[in-house]
């Protein structure tokens, strides 16, 4: 038995469908050594966006012995707050390496599409010595089911501990409502 043909009709399918469509998000940034930064994005006046999935990336490069290297640590915390009623979603500034999948981007990656030119420098240049261990990221993205109003903004506070500059990126998988 299909529920779909004994429930609901086309048009109240049609109308369920109506008004609502899937949509990403992507915010991203790079912080200079030692510094904190506000990276925000618009939700814009389309209509209210309800997030259900969050994935990303990050650098973990250092300066050590005047050489920048990617030692493997994860420098940068953040803190995610929507800024219709200025709610943190995260009470406190979190490491970026227990919210993001698939995580950091690794030294000689080829991955450095839309990277800094510092950053995408020393990923594609071999960089210094790579003294983090070889990856095997799980690409798994974190649950994040949040409503964002119309003409707020999805804002990350972030923190770099490095003497280096990192970089991350990340996207948020999302349904617009463009109707009540």
């Amino acid at each position: 038995m299909n529920i779909f043909t004994t429930k609901f009709s086309k048009s109240a399918l049609a109308a369920a469908k109506q008004g609502q469509h899937r949509e990403g998000i992507l915010l991203q940034g790079s912080i200079p050594a030692g510094t904190s930064q506000t990276v925000k994005v618009e939700i814009g006046t389309a209509g209210a966006i309800l997030t259900m999935r969050m994935a990303g990336i990050f650098t973990t490069l250092d300066l050590v012995a005047g050489a920048v290297i990617d030692d493997g640590i994860c420098h940068l915390r953040a803190q995610m707050i929507d800024t219709d009623k200025n709610l943190a979603i995260f009470n406190d500034f979190v490491p970026l390496s227990l919210i993001l999948s698939p995580g950091r981007v690794k030294g000689n990656s080829k991955l450095v599409t839309g990277l800094p030119s510092e950053v995408a420098n020393y990923l594609t240049s071999g960089g210094g010595a790579d003294t983090a261990a070889p990856g095997a990221n799980l690409y798994e993205p974190n649950e994040l089911s949040h409503p964002f109003t119309v003409n707020s903004y999805i804002r990350f506070d972030v923190k770099n501990d490095a003497a280096a500059a990192n970089y991350f990126a990340i996207y948020f998988d999302c349904i617009r409502v463009t109707r009540p």
